[in-house]
């Protein structure tokens, strides 16, 4: 489902780099980036919490994007010019009694501080 007044959001993935040690880490400075248009995004729970001696602000997002996006675990979104993880894998969500896709779930989020 496309959103008719919903925003674009960008799905970024980095390419894959051996860290020096063997294991392959993405490499950020270089990432493909992906528009997606008519999306919903929707602020998931936010706070603030001590993490290695340092106050962060994290802020979760779930994000509503249409049937057959490229979106993985590994990947970032762009939404309103920030980036944040995905977390978990992306969910495609379908009307048990329909079978009417209704689009894929995307959950985020972002540590600042």
């Amino acid at each position: 489902m496309i959103f008719p007044h919903g925003e674009t959001v960008t799905v970024l993935r980095a390419q894959l780099v051996d860290d020096g040690y063997g294991n392959p880490v993405g490499d950020w400075s270089t990432a493909g980036s992906i528009p997606y248009e008519g999306c919903a995004v929707a602020q998931g729970t936010r706070g603030s919490e001590i993490l290695a001696d340092r106050n962060a602000v994290l802020s979760d997002l779930v994000v509503f994007m249409p049937s057959g996006v490229d979106v993985k675990a590994t990947d970032r979104l762009e939404v309103r010019g920030r980036a944040y993880e995905v977390v978990g894998e992306p969910f495609d969500w379908v009307n048990p009694f329909t079978g009417m896709a209704f689009g894929v779930v995307v959950y985020c989020n972002r540590v600042e501080g």
